[in-house]
């Protein structure tokens, strides 16, 4: 039985995909993924699934699949960040995987900004319930995965009803794509502004180096 890798590919753009993940998308049979992110590797011809919404018929077909072949599963970002790898641990066991760290969004857009990440909280927004009040109190700023419903624009209006008014926000747009924004400002000048939906988010006390 062939373990099935996990490839952090990174933010987007083939130049921060690290060469060990690079070696194991040319090495698989059959390569998995969002659509895309597999768009990213068509020139390599490779036989692909396209992971639409199911994880249960994500886990049937790679459990399938994996006894003859060798398959490699890329995800945005690092594996390790509110991605795929939680599921295929508790679905087939760490014994089963291989797993390649990639460079995360929050560490892109950190660099970005020529700032420690060290002191923030990260989160995601992807579905789940954040309590954001609490962690803006407790860090000195919050890293947040957005998605269609919590976007920024959600987020800056949130923001000033409970009173972060003098809070800044960076939002990083199609971060690595060559369309890439990265936009900084107050609550009230980023809920004037329109965003795609691929955007991180950046909240920190205002003044802060």
């Amino acid at each position: 039985m062939n373990k099935v890798c996990i490839a952090g590919i990174g933010p987007g753009s083939l130049a921060y995909v690290t060469p060990a993940a690079l070696e194991a998308i040319q090495n698989c049979d059959l390569l998995v993924g969002g659509k895309r992110n597999l768009d990213s590797f068509r020139h390599l011809e490779k036989e692909t699934y396209e992971f639409k919404s199911s994880l249960e018929d994500l886990y049937l077909f790679v459990e399938r699949e994996r006894c003859q072949r060798r398959i490699c599963v890329i995800v945005s970002g690092d594996p390790g960040f509110f991605s795929l790898l939680d599921f295929f641990l508790k679905k087939l066991g760490k014994d089963a995987l291989e797993v390649i760290p990639g460079i995360s969004s929050f560490q892109y857009l950190f660099a970005k900004m020529a700032k420690p990440w060290k002191d923030f909280a990260l989160c995601s927004m992807h579905g789940r319930d954040t309590d954001l009040i609490r962690k803006l109190t407790e860090k000195d700023g919050v890293f947040l995965l957005t998605d269609r419903v919590n976007n920024p624009g959600i987020i800056a209006d949130f923001l000033l009803e409970h009173g972060f008014n003098d809070y800044v926000m960076t939002v990083g747009e199609n971060l690595s794509y060559p369309e890439e924004r990265i936009v900084s400002g107050k609550p009230k000048e980023i809920i004037k502004d329109h965003f795609s939906n691929l955007c991180v988010v950046v909240i920190e006390k205002d003044g802060m180096e």
